[in-house]
């Protein structure tokens, strides 16, 4: 049962790695795995058989999302965007009390201010990705795929950030995800893994060494992390709620988006409490 769950909460995080304005990293906080990831990555050679079945437990379920989930994604957010956002507006809601829980009797002054410094950001880099950045993608180049791979473990190592919103501004998100979707075709086999060989490694790469550093932070900083956490986490809701807010919606819609952000929330604090 437990490695179901682990593997569940593995498709989750992957799920909502593909979709923009999500954050992978905010739904692993969320979802109780966040710490116990990072810690398995940075800690690897010292509990290698815990370590390794666990991170690919996980992964199982990311893979599962990324291949086979990609395409169901796309299809609801083209067709059902609001309820299919809201979610997973309600998977991370449901996850805030737990990480409240690890901050309380710590609201100083310097904790506030660490937790709106991750709101700003964020915001900052909303408005960026309304800007018209872009870097030709005509034909991807090796370096730049690398680089989108490390930009993409930056995202998923800090939480509240939108790994797949960056890609988008920087117009390589529908080439990856084409990619991924397209992987178990023959035909574009050789495309496809001239496109995600140098990305994964870039992934890989960024989260070993990110994990690293956020495990030290993790360890010496817990409660000033948790505050930045916070802070990430509220950032992204608003920025989430904002996006759906750009278009009207009929009122079946509107009901049914809040049925399922409920259900996201009791899915979401169900997880954690199993976890």
């Amino acid at each position: 049962m437990e490695n179901l769950i682990l593997i569940i909460k593995g498709i989750i995080i992957g799920t909502g790695k593909i979709i923009p304005g999500v954050s992978g990293g905010m739904l692993a906080i969320t979802l109780n795995v966040y710490d116990k990831g990072i810690n398995a990555i940075s800690n690897f050679f010292k509990d290698i058989k815990n370590n390794f079945f666990f991170l690919l437990k996980l992964g199982i379920g990311i893979i599962i999302a990324i291949l086979m989930i990609s395409k169901v994604i796309n299809y609801s957010l083209n067709n059902y965007y609001l309820p299919t956002m809201f979610l997973f507006i309600g998977l991370i809601i449901g996850g805030l009390p737990s990480i409240f829980h690890e901050v309380k009797n710590n609201y100083h002054f310097k904790n506030i201010g660490i937790l709106l410094l991750p709101i700003m950001v964020t915001l900052f880099l909303s408005i960026m990705s309304n800007s018209s950045i872009m870097i030709d993608v005509k034909s991807p180049k090796v370096i730049f795929l690398f680089l989108m791979g490390i930009i993409d473990a930056v995202t998923m190592i800090i939480p509240g950030i939108s790994g797949t919103a960056i890609l988008m501004m920087l117009g390589y998100y529908s080439i990856i995800m084409n990619a991924f979707s397209t992987f178990t075709n023959i035909n574009l086999l050789t495309y496809n893994l001239s496109i995600l060989i140098p990305f994964i490694l870039g992934l890989i790469i960024g989260v070993i060494t990110l994990s690293k550093m956020i495990n030290y932070l993790l360890n010496k900083y817990k409660i000033s992390c948790y505050f930045a956490i916070i802070g990430f986490s509220i950032a992204s809701i608003l920025m989430l709620f904002k996006l759906t807010m750009l278009s009207s919606y009929h009122i079946k819609d509107i009901v049914i988006s809040i049925i399922l952000l409920c259900l996201g929330y009791i899915i979401s604090s169900k997880l954690e409490k199993l976890s």
